[in-house]
């Protein structure tokens, strides 16, 4: 089974409706973007998803985890993974991008989430300052490959996510509809190593990304987008 991530939900009906269709895993922007969301919204939709979870710490669970990082990279995510999983869907993730420590624990203390993902150049110790376990995002451009400094790092984050780097950008990275070389995902598969999978990913291409990269999960946003 190939996990789904919906990411950028702004409203309660559309995290419902992303719920009842069986995302596992529904992000909400915290970061400069059109998709912010607001605090009261963000508790609004975690009251109206998460009733449905077994009851859960996500910051046990990252105590847990992190107990397990003399493991191999692909044991490691692996475990990871499975834990996350454990405990029920939709998971809630706030994304983040550049921003302080304390504003990414502010909004972890305020809204109930169960994953937090830094988006930008955060570096991978930052996820060991947070309470709840962390997908890591690693863009790949040009020279990209998957032996780039802190991606296999465990203890740290537990899940990786590769995007797409897109220059033109500039600081505000992800949601762009851009693809990557997909076989450069693949790579990280060939290891063993489970991910989650973003860029550019829709309806149209997301069986045949699938099929050439297998990844543990993908991420959507704008490819999913309806206004």
């Amino acid at each position: 089974m190939t996990v789904v991530k919906i990411c950028g939900v702004r409203t309660v009906e559309a995290a419902v409706t992303a719920a009842e269709n069986g995302a596992d895993v529904i992000g909400m922007i915290f970061a400069p973007s059109p998709r912010l969301i607001d605090i009261s919204t963000a508790q609004e939709i975690a009251k109206a998803v998460v009733p449905a979870h077994t009851k859960r710490d996500p910051a046990a669970t990252t105590d847990e985890l992190n107990k397990e990082c003399n493991m191999s990279a692909p044991e490691y995510f692996k475990a990871c993974s499975d834990k996350l999983l454990s405990y029920g869907r939709p998971l809630l993730c706030g994304v983040f991008q550049n921003q302080d420590l304390d504003h990414i624990l502010s909004v972890v203390r305020q809204v109930p989430l169960d994953l937090v993902q830094l988006h930008g150049t955060e570096p991978v110790q930052m996820a060991r300052q947070i309470p709840v376990p962390v997908i890591k995002v690693f863009h790949v451009g040009a020279d990209f490959t998957v032996d780039t400094a802190g991606l296999f790092d465990t203890g740290y984050h537990s899940v990786i996510l590769l995007d797409t780097k897109v220059p033109a950008a500039g600081a505000q990275q992800g949601g762009h509809g851009v693809q990557f070389d997909w076989t450069v995902a693949r790579s990280l598969s060939d290891r063993n190593v489970p991910f989650l999978m973003a860029g550019g990913l829709s309806p149209d291409n997301v069986d045949e990304a699938v099929k050439v990269a297998r990844p543990w999960g993908v991420d959507v946003s704008s490819g999913v987008e309806t206004d």
